[in-house]
């Protein structure tokens, strides 16, 4: 008699904040570009080796469109504009490089590099703004061009790096680059940018992944629909004014509706709630949309079911039939099937198997898949086991990167018949929820509440500045016709509502959380500008205060010459 089988979804969240300043067309972070570069082509890609292994990935509106931001409309970031020529280079520009160009993870990556280690030494391994000062005096023309070839070069993901000629010539030589050498390495991640897209469609077409999306901005939509909502998972928790705004949320998910379906010519199946938050109010909205199922935490379901997950010591769940069940889940007379994520396995991969040998990883892990399929041999159907997290930020720290890891945990599950990787909707489709969630908790993958994203001082001001430029349009709304002018307004506040602004305030150190908060800032201030308003003095000032004066942040001024890369526009 054939052994019984554990299915297993991996699905992957693709996510990066909007980074576009709308005011001047250009990205305040590089970080589309650069996870591009080193995550999102070979995440997917590297399947083409395990035509076995099938897996779903959510990839965000707001990210897609940030990567034909670059592709298509010119748009540069503000670390790509200090890759001029390094003799050119002014020292607003060479501050900036000092301080940037060493942002990946030092021991697992700028580590493995002797020369480019050498050059973190010398800049004083500082990471806040005004320490760089020092490492200036020690930097001459040929270091800031070898700072800038060294950055650009390790954000590509190291196997595709070893399999071009190019990129694996430039690593050995290590040091004393030209700028015609950094060129290309700056078109080279544009010609991994142009991948993505087409990579993930054929292999969508081809049946091994599915794509699912969320909605487009990445909006917190429990909040978007009542932002007092919050109170359920957290009585008591100071709130600013009441945001109930169910037609943003709609429009955020129509939205992206309609751009996957002109990606990828045929609409998602399955939606990623932003940051895996819900709420019963958000169950009818994916039903009218088509969804055919959504995803969050165990958390949730624990809290949703009133029923603990219990584990043993080692983490192996031990009521396995309430974890590794899909349900069916009711919400304001809509229904809506949907799979709970294993945190444990998820944060495992995330956190844990960097500290472990790529091999010692994959075996642990294969390990505890087989003792979930073990424990659940006696009953009866089929279970899955979701493991998703995001699928870039963990693998700087890892050793080497992802690929190691991946290949040898890949090639485990394609050689091991008790377990079988299936799409969610794959699974779906042949084991309808047998089990039913009544009244859906509402929360988020953290800690099953909303707090990151409300309920500070900080976060509950930033809410009041969008409801009262929300309330402005919405009288807009309600005296005239839609007019272009509207629709910038609303596409401007429809950014503002990103879970990425409030997830850094009063979360973050200061240096980092300061930019977020003033493009949020920014945002707001289009909004109004755009309708002929005059803006509320508020928006011209931080909400956040650095601890001394001295350290406020501002905007880097970085004139003088910028980079020429392929299909985009000097400023």
């Amino acid at each position: 008699m054939p052994q019984k089988k554990l299915f297993i979804a991996f699905v992957w969240n693709q996510h990066q904040p909007y980074y576009l300043d709308t005011g001047r067309n250009e990205f305040i972070m590089p970080w589309v570009r650069l996870h591009a570069s080193k995550d999102y082509l070979q995440m997917a890609a590297i399947l083409d080796n395990y035509p076995e292994i099938r897996q779903t990935f959510s990839l965000s509106p707001s990210l897609l469109e940030q990567i034909e931001g670059y592709l298509q409309h010119g748009f540069q970031d503000k670390y790509l504009q200090v890759t001029g020529r390094a003799k050119d280079l002014n020292e607003a520009q060479q501050r900036f490089l000092l301080l940037h160009y060493f942002d990946i993870q030092w021991d697992k990556v700028i580590g493995e590099y002797p020369y480019y280690r050498q050059l973190l030494d010398r800049q004083g391994r500082v990471s806040e703004p005004g320490k760089v000062e020092e490492g200036m005096k020690r930097f001459a023309t040929q270091d800031y061009l070898d700072l800038q070839v060294w950055f650009n070069l390790v954000w590509i993901d190291p196997e595709i790096r070893q399999n071009d000629p190019f990129l694996r010539e430039l690593m050995e030589k290590g040091r004393n680059f030209m700028e015609n050498e950094k060129e290309e390495v700056i078109r080279k991640q544009y010609e991994i940018m142009r991948k993505i897209i087409p990579c993930h469609r054929r292999l969508q077409e081809n049946g091994q992944i599915e794509i699912m999306t969320t909605a487009y901005y990445h909006p917190i939509i429990p909040l978007l629909l009542d932002n007092h909502s919050a109170l359920r998972a957290t009585p008591g928790l100071p709130l600013p004014g009441r945001f109930q705004f169910k037609e943003d949320a709609v429009r955020q998910i129509s939205m992206a509706v309609e751009q996957y379906s002109s990606m990828f010519g045929e609409k998602p199946r399955g939606f990623w709630p932003p940051e895996q938050a819900v709420s019963p109010e958000m169950i009818p909205l994916l039903a009218d949309q088509g969804f055919a199922w959504t995803i969050s935490d165990e958390k949730i379901l624990s809290h949703s079911m009133n029923v603990e997950i219990y584990r043993d010591g080692y983490g192996h769940v031990l009521n396995p039939e309430v974890l590794y069940s899909p349900y069916l889940v009711c919400g304001e007379g809509a229904e809506m099937p949907m799979v709970f994520r294993d945190q444990h396995l998820s944060d495992r991969i995330g956190f844990v198997y960097q500290h472990m040998s790529p091999q010692e990883a994959a075996d642990d892990l294969v390990h505890r898949l087989h003792k979930i399929r073990e424990n659940l041999s006696q009953s009866p159907g089929n279970y899955l086991v979701t493991i998703a997290l995001d699928g870039e930020n963990a693998w700087e720290w890892y050793k080497g990167d992802k690929a190691e890891f991946l290949h040898t945990l890949y090639r485990m599950l394609s050689a091991s018949p008790g377990l079988q990787t299936v799409t969610v909707s794959e699974f779906l489709q042949e084991n309808p929820p047998r089990r039913q969630i009544a009244h859906l908790a509402t929360g988020s993958w953290v800690d099953h509440n909303l707090t990151r994203w409300i309920g500070t001082e900080n976060k509950n001001t930033l809410w009041d500045y969008l409801l009262e430029a929300r309330m402005m349009i919405r009288l807009f709304q309600e005296r005239e016709m839609e007019t272009e002018s509207l629709q910038k307004a609303l596409r401007n506040i429809f950014i503002a509502e990103g879970s990425d602004f409030l997830w850094w305030v009063d979360s973050m150190p200061y240096y980092l959380a300061a930019p977020f908060e003033d493009l949020f800032r920014k945002h707001l201030l289009r909004t109004y500008e755009v309708l002929g308003q005059e803006p509320p003095h508020y928006l011209y000032k931080s909400v956040l205060q650095p601890a001394f004066p001295e350290q406020a942040w501002k905007e880097p001024s970085l004139t003088g010459p910028v980079s020429m890369v392929p299909g985009t526009t000097s400023f």
